[in-house]
């Protein structure tokens, strides 16, 4: 069949040239002159049917009074005037019937075409294209109501709709498509569209809805910042034997809310910025992400329990008390441990000095506390010691440092009494750290310590000896602890 406007040849049922748009009628318009005529042809017979009657009238009564001699003259015969009429009214009855069955053909075929899928598809694809988007819409809903499971029409409907303005209905649309087309192709494109437009309104909570529900890895990738997943732990919760460090993580921009009582994490509980370290005992962790958008995930909750036993607390020798002789302070513990200390009583961790030797006895009152740590971080309890070490002598400690910086000052080392340098500014300090006994001769040790003008102290590793009993001063040199040489000091 050709197009009537255009002449190109059209495909077979399509009902609307793809070339000029014209609309192929299927039934030929009805002749309105023919109809005419055939009405005065009928009228013409029927006037000499009337007058061919009258006539035969006429001629039946001059021959009535005929003797009719036939016995076929006693039974009625039919007149051509009869057979014509008979004939003519079935012609009428024919084209009257006719008439029925093109009425009804017409009525049938232009209802058929009303429903036609593609009829319906065509005119709104050709309104689309003239950008009346309102009368494509109702033409493509015709079109889904004769297939209500085509998800490219219902895809193409609510690109429609989005080009009309009518934003809600194009959300409706595609969340369907969604619903009804799980494996459908393109789907992809229905997930970009409808983020699209709910980004576009600022509805987060129903972007993170729909992406929770997303399985296509490029569209959560695309939107990754738009949805709040549970946050992830390092470590799931379970019974460990030594320390954890555990981390939490969102997958996007945004703060992790953490409890450690097994409370309900809000705005106000702790941020996560450091790794959490537990150490001993039971944890219930809770935690929550909040991203960028202030959507909130599911709270998560993982619960540990740190069995671990505390090292042991190191063994200290001597015991606390008063000395007279000098005693070195060992500390005996386990193989893996380390042992830490401070001289002035306070609780030492992993900042205080490090035990490695044995430790010289400090002159006078000293208070030492000592704990033990292992491999994992797990302290022990602190173990504490208090010494006062001292000595009978001719030379108290006050009087014996005045003999040492008497002599220094002979020999030009000192300006003066208070210690003042020749060289560079500042002074030096003298002070007492122990005692040294050899050959039944016990000693004053005598450290020198150098203090600029800003109050820096600063060893000299100049180690003095002073004779309690008769002062005789020396050159020290520390071979180890609580081991010295001496030197008469010139």
């Amino acid at each position: 069949m050709k197009c009537p406007n255009c002449g190109n040849e059209l495909k077979e049922g399509n009902l609307l040239c793809e070339h000029c748009g014209e609309e192929v009628k299927i039934v030929p318009d009805f002749d309105i002159e023919l109809e005419d005529k055939l009405k005065e042809s009928i009228s013409d017979m029927l006037q000499d049917m009337a007058a061919e009657e009258l006539i035969q009238n006429e001629s039946r009564q001059e021959s009535e009074e005929d003797i009719i001699n036939e016995p076929s003259a006693y039974f009625p015969t039919e007149s051509k005037s009869v057979r014509k009429l008979r004939i003519i009214i079935i012609v009428l009855m024919l084209m009257i019937l006719a008439a029925v069955i093109i009425t009804f053909t017409i009525h049938s075929v232009n209802d058929q075409r009303y429903h036609s899928f593609d009829y319906q598809y065509n005119k709104a694809t050709a309104c689309a294209a003239e950008d009346d988007y309102s009368s494509a819409i109702s033409y493509l809903e015709r079109a889904l109501a004769i297939q209500p499971t085509n998800l490219d029409v219902r895809l193409l409907l609510a690109e429609y709709n989005e080009k009309n303005g009518q934003q809600q209905e194009t959300i409706t649309l595609l969340e369907e498509i969604l619903n009804m087309g799980t494996e459908y192709p393109k789907r992809e494109e229905v997930y970009d569209r409808l983020l699209k437009l709910y980004a576009s309104k600022k509805a987060y909570a129903e972007m993170n809805r729909l992406l929770k529900q997303c399985d296509m890895p490029h569209i959560l990738s695309k939107y990754n910042n738009y949805v709040a997943f549970k946050p992830q732990f390092n470590k799931k919760g379970g019974v460990y034997d030594e320390m954890l460090s555990i981390t939490i993580k969102g997958n996007a921009p945004g703060k992790v809310y953490y409890t450690l009582d097994g409370t309900t994490p809000t705005k106000d509980s702790n941020i996560y910025e450091t790794p959490i370290v537990l150490e001993t005992g039971d944890y219930v962790i809770k935690a929550v992400f909040v991203n960028a958008y202030k959507i909130e995930s599911e709270i998560v909750t993982q619960h540990y329990v740190i069995n671990r036993s505390a090292p042991d607390s190191p063994v200290i020798k001597p015991e606390s008390g008063t000395y007279t002789e000098p005693v070195l302070i060992t500390a005996l513990y386990d193989a893996g441990i380390s042992v830490y200390y401070t001289i002035d009583g306070s609780v030492p961790d992993r900042n205080s000095i490090r035990y490695r030797d044995p430790i010289e006895m400090p002159y006078g009152v000293s208070n030492f506390a000592f704990i033990t740590y292992d491999a994992s971080g797990l302290c022990s309890k602190v173990v504490n010691r208090s010494y006062q070490l001292g000595t009978q002598a001719n030379f108290d400690t006050e009087l014996a440092l005045q003999v040492l910086k008497n002599s220094l000052l002979a020999n030009g080392k000192l300006l003066d009494i208070d210690g003042t340098l020749s060289n560079k500014p500042g002074n030096n300090e003298y002070k007492i750290k122990t005692l040294y006994k050899a050959d039944e001769t016990m000693y004053y040790i005598v450290y020198e310590m150098y203090v600029d003008t800003a109050g820096n102290v600063q060893d000299t590793n100049e180690i003095y000896a002073i004779d309690v009993n008769t002062a005789d001063l020396f050159k020290a040199y520390k071979a180890d602890e609580g081991v010295y040489h001496l030197q008469p000091l010139e």
